[in-house]
């Protein structure tokens, strides 16, 4: 360390913190803190600091590529530079790195030079990504519900398990997060329901308009009587086919925590 400026311990944290955290690497560094660092035989003293800022950023950036590894392979080579843009507009605030990628999907909408289906494709990956963290319950089974009596089912209401999402898209972002080539697709409002199931796995699925409409009503707190209006325009027979069917798909796949 040189004597000429010696500042005190918290100084020389928050000028090292500072000029890693706001240095674009291989660019130079605060003249300030490089003066307070000897050289070593191989590595001059700016050389030494750029070690912790390449290292820096590059967590940074691999965290991102860990949770959205689609968005970066559709990126490419401009992941890099738009990792760090993020990182200069969002700069990791939390001592847990899980929580870096919050606000990736909404910083690419902003993005010009990036192509809107990217940002929802992110919207995609960070919506399973909280799914996955989501607090457990355990699903409900079909065998609780046979035993309720016929008069119960129209006043049954459905509680929804944590790891459950809703993702409304202005792309069918299931296809591209499949791998499909994006030259293909077309703009087409997309709903998918993305759910956690008991193993830990994380799953999505498109919705149609009444699935949808049906799904909003159980977790709007609604009664069976109400989700099933939702097939009213169908024959009764086949409405209440719909319905039931519905209802057992969303016991199989394990998001309804229980009923009241």
């Amino acid at each position: 360390m040189s004597t000429k400026w010696p500042p005190s311990l918290r100084e020389l944290q928050r000028l090292f913190w500072c000029s890693i955290a706001n240095t674009a690497p291989g660019h130079a560094l605060p003249p300030e803190l490089v003066e307070l660092v000897t050289p070593s035989q191989t590595l001059d003293a700016g050389a030494r600091v750029g070690v912790y800022v390449d290292a820096y950023f590059a967590r940074l950036r691999d965290i991102l590529r860990e949770d959205f590894p689609r968005v970066a392979a559709l990126l490419g080579d401009r992941f890099e530079e738009t990792a760090w843009s993020y990182v200069r507009a969002h700069p990791s605030e939390h001592p847990s790195v899980r929580h870096l990628g919050r606000h990736f999907a909404n910083f690419l909408e902003d993005r010009t030079d990036v192509a809107p289906y990217v940002a929802d494709l992110a919207h995609l990956e960070w919506t399973r990504t909280e799914v996955f963290d989501a607090a457990d319950a355990v699903p409900l089974d079909v065998a609780t519900l046979r035993g309720l009596p016929a008069e119960a089912w129209p006043g049954l209401r459905f509680e929804p398990i944590p790891a459950l999402a809703v993702l409304r898209s202005r792309w069918p972002v299931h296809e591209l997060w499949a791998g499909a080539d994006p030259a293909t697709l077309d703009a087409v409002p997309t709903t998918l329901r993305i759910w956690r199931a008991p193993d830990r796995t994380v799953f999505h699925a498109r919705m149609d308009d009444r699935a949808d409409a049906a799904l909003a009503r159980m977790l709007a707190g609604e009664p069976f009587a109400a989700v099933c209006e939702v097939f009213d325009d169908l024959p009764p027979s086949d409405g209440a086919r719909e319905a039931t069917a519905l209802l057992l798909r969303w016991l199989e796949d394990g998001i309804i925590a229980r009923a009241t």
